[in-house]
């Protein structure tokens, strides 16, 4: 299939906090050396964080209020053109990165495509069964699915995808992603912005991005071997004391499962039932590791953080607040 690149037009919106420092420039120096060019770069900067000193050219910093996802769901704001790349401000592109995209996802007809820039297909065995134990996260085998989301709210990812291989995906790292900006706009991302309202970073809420994406009938992609690169830098950390960081995390875990899987339109008693189920095993098995964590180091906050955490989640769930949000599908 030929594809002539020089007929489409893409923006591009990054969110930041303004610290991102060496990791931006070099992003930024990378969007400016792509093989085809940005038409604009607006970039989200929180309210009340300095402007980053280093500038190209093009970039259009807009001030909006802080939060992942109020910064993400700006994105759409000025944008005119036809395609859409949304950043982080810690990403590294190499010089045919979204030329590359475009065509994965014109030759694949889809309406979304995500580079994969976490690697878990790298994770040691120890790791893997770490991140069951205490989170629920599955390995497959290529199965020609990059991420599928299960019905207690996690995810199980492909431990042995081919090289540079492409593959339809459930959902992907919010570190970067090229979407038709209608179809983002469709989703209407600023629906979520309840999640800002919990600390910054304890949130799953790339996983919600891009779930609703799938869960809405749009095509999602997921790219290995780009190139493309997370420079990782922190502005999405979690700075809470440990007892908040466990009933936060706690409390996302439940309310991700909640929104995303449980309380769907369309889903019968019977589909609740399993939801419940699995997340009751999720439940189970953090109890177990928060138990022995708490034993091992005389603390037993870290068994309370988590209960609290998962009640405040029911809570939320029952509030009038939450029930009156559009539900998670559309259409």
């Amino acid at each position: 299939m030929t594809v002539n690149n020089n007929k489409f037009e893409y923006s591009v919106a990054i969110r930041t906090l303004g610290t991102g420092g060496e990791k931006y420039r070099k992003e930024i120096e990378s969007l400016h050396s792509q093989t085809i060019k940005p038409k604009n770069i607006f970039v989200f900067i929180a309210e009340g964080y300095k402007r980053p000193d280093f500038q190209i050219g093009i970039e259009n910093y807009i001030y909006v209020q802080k939060g992942l996802v109020h910064q993400r769901a700006a994105s759409l704001q000025g944008v005119d053109t036809e395609f859409l790349l949304i950043l982080d401000d810690d990403i590294f592109l190499p010089d045919n990165a979204v030329e590359r995209l475009y065509e994965i996802m014109v030759a694949y007809d889809a309406d979304c495509i995500a580079p994969e820039t976490f690697n878990n297909q790298n994770l040691s065995l120890f790791q893997k069964i770490g991140y069951y134990v205490a989170n629920g996260v599955k390995t497959r085998g290529n199965d020609e699915w990059a991420i599928k989301i299960l019905r207690n709210g996690t995810f199980s990812f492909n431990s042995a995808p081919d090289k540079g291989g492409v593959y339809l995906t459930q959902s992907f790292p919010g570190t970067a992603c090229f979407c038709k900006t209608e179809v983002f706009r469709d989703i209407h991302y600023e629906d979520e912005i309840w999640i800002d309202q919990f600390p910054a970073g304890t949130f799953g809420e790339d996983q919600i991005m891009s779930y609703k994406l799938y869960k809405n009938d749009y095509k999602v992609l997921m790219a290995y071997d780009t190139g493309i690169l997370h420079l990782d830098a922190g502005t999405n950390n979690v700075h809470e004391k440990p007892y908040k960081k466990i009933k936060y995390r706690a409390l996302s875990y439940y309310l991700t499962w909640y929104r995303t899987c449980y309380d769907l339109k369309g889903n019968g008693i019977f589909e609740k039932f399993l939801c419940i189920l699995a997340y009751l095993w999720r439940f189970i098995l953090g109890l177990c590791t928060r138990i022995v964590y708490s034993i091992v180091k005389l603390q037993p906050k870290h068994l309370i953080a988590f209960m609290h955490g998962n009640i405040e989640g029911l809570c939320f769930a029952w509030s009038k607040k939450y029930k009156q949000l559009n539900n998670f599908i559309l259409k």
